[in-house]
């Protein structure tokens, strides 16, 4: 990487309805132009940043395929603002001369306690207390059978990254014991930790909570289908708040009419409406009329403190870049030769 910050453009995927405020302060003192644009689709994404030197993600509204890659003759780095990187095509990428960042490390604490919120939400049955009462009912006669203590059951965890591992500390302070299931950490790690390392197949059939927190890579997806759902107990309920490909939706809900397991909670869904120019996109699935399902639209990871640092960390790693250094947070680096 030869480039200096100079008369460089930075393509920010905000619109115009965001502030740059965060950006602006990490590029004051270059020349650099901070782009806004309105993205939602890959279309957009050729249109309106050809011809930048970098690329700020902070929505992914549309995929980075390998067609726009290539169309992003002059840039040198797309950074997500975010920590998955799976719409974007990395090979593609890495062979255009590019890197590609992420923020790895800002939401964890967020995702960590979402989870637990969504779990106690599905098994106190939260949301048929509050409507009862908004309706003006005080709710003595709508207790259920089906509100469970998490004292003494077993949180599954698929995943045991980092907020596997907080996620791990929550569901123990509520005195549940938890397994894990991750074939890139050693069970000894996990046990020092206070986890017990089990087999997928085994998680599924011990778990009252079957929690993911893991990427969606090629043997990832569709991990959760209608196999791993007879393999869970009736009782169980689902917790999601990685990714929405790790689930086989439809055979989710086939379980949940079926009675193949009893709940789940959700953030994140195999299909997600653009938040271009919508801050109320419409949101269509059989999902919103299953009882026991909680749902929420991918914001596990918001809180005001970590919006502000994954932009702040992904404009200052952008900014490295363009500068000549090396970044901090490179999921893939440029190859040796750039194609042309």
């Amino acid at each position: 990487m030869t480039q200096r910050i100079g008369d460089v453009t930075v393509g920010i995927t905000a619109g115009s309805e965001f502030d740059l405020e965060i950006e602006r302060s990490v590029f004051e003192g270059t020349d650099a132009t901070l782009r806004p644009v309105d993205i939602g689709s890959t279309d957009d994404l050729i249109a309106e940043l050809a011809d930048v030197d970098a690329v700020i993600d902070r929505l992914l509204a549309a995929p980075y395929t390998a067609s726009v890659v290539d169309a992003l003759e002059a840039c040198d780095v797309i950074a997500r603002c975010g920590i998955g990187v799976d719409g974007i095509d990395l090979e593609r990428a890495a062979q255009r001369g590019m890197y590609v960042l992420n923020v790895p490390e800002y939401c964890q604490y967020e995702v960590s306690e979402h989870t637990m919120m969504l779990l106690l939400a599905v098994e106190r049955t939260l949301p048929t207390y509050d409507t009862a009462m908004k309706d003006g009912v005080w709710a003595r006669d709508v207790t259920t059978p089906s509100v469970h203590r998490l004292h003494g059951q077993t949180m599954g965890l698929v995943g045991f990254g980092t907020i596997g591992r907080l996620v791990a500390e929550r569901a123990d302070a509520f005195g549940m014991e938890v397994v894990a299931f991750d074939p890139h950490i050693d069970a000894t790690e996990m046990e020092q930790a206070g986890v017990k390392a089990v087999e997928f197949d085994e998680l599924l059939a011990v778990s009252d909570a079957v929690s993911l927190h893991t990427p969606l890579v090629e043997d990832t997806e569709g991990m959760l289908d209608a196999a791993a759902f007879e393999r869970m107990k009736e009782t169980a309920v689902l917790i999601n708040v990685a990714r929405g490909g790790l689930v086989v939706e439809d055979d989710l809900v086939a379980a949940l009419q079926s009675g193949d397991i009893a709940g789940a909670g959700l953030d994140v869904f195999d299909e997600e409406p653009s938040s271009r120019g919508d801050s109320n996109p419409p949101f269509s699935s059989p999902l919103r009329d299953l009882e026991r399902v909680i749902l929420t639209p991918h914001v596990a990871w918001f809180s005001r403190e970590a919006n502000d640092e994954r932009r702040r960390t992904a404009a200052r790693d952008v900014r490295r870049v363009l500068a000549g250094k090396e970044p901090e947070n490179a999921v893939v680096e440029p190859s040796s030769v750039r194609e042309t």
